[in-house]
C-alpha cells in the first residue's frame, strides 16, 4: 500500500510539473518510467487509484460537476 502512494505521489507531482518522465522507488529497486503523454500518466494515476480503493475495500469517488446558467428559477 506504502509503494502505491509513492507511486501515486510521483505521477501526480510529474503531472503538476508537466514532465513525462517518473523515477519510482520501491524496495532497493529504482525504476524510470517515461510516458508518452500526459493522458498516460493520468491513466495511471486512475488505476493506481482504483488499486488503493481496492485494498481498502471501497470504491474510488468520482466527481461530477454540475453547472447552471444562472438564469433558471
Amino acid at each position: 500500500m506504502d509503494e502505491l502512494i509513492a507511486q501515486r505521489a510521483a505521477l501526480v507531482a510529474a503531472r503538476g510539473s508537466g514532465q513525462l518522465e517518473v523515477e519510482f522507488h520501491s524496495g532497493g529497486t529504482r525504476r524510470r518510467v517515461t510516458y508518452r503523454s500526459m493522458a498516460e500518466i493520468i491513466d495511471a494515476i486512475a488505476a493506481i487509484d482504483r488499486d488503493i480503493a481496492a485494498l481498502n475495500g471501497t470504491k474510488p469517488r468520482r466527481f461530477l460537476p454540475s453547472f447552471t446558467d444562472g438564469f433558471s428559477e
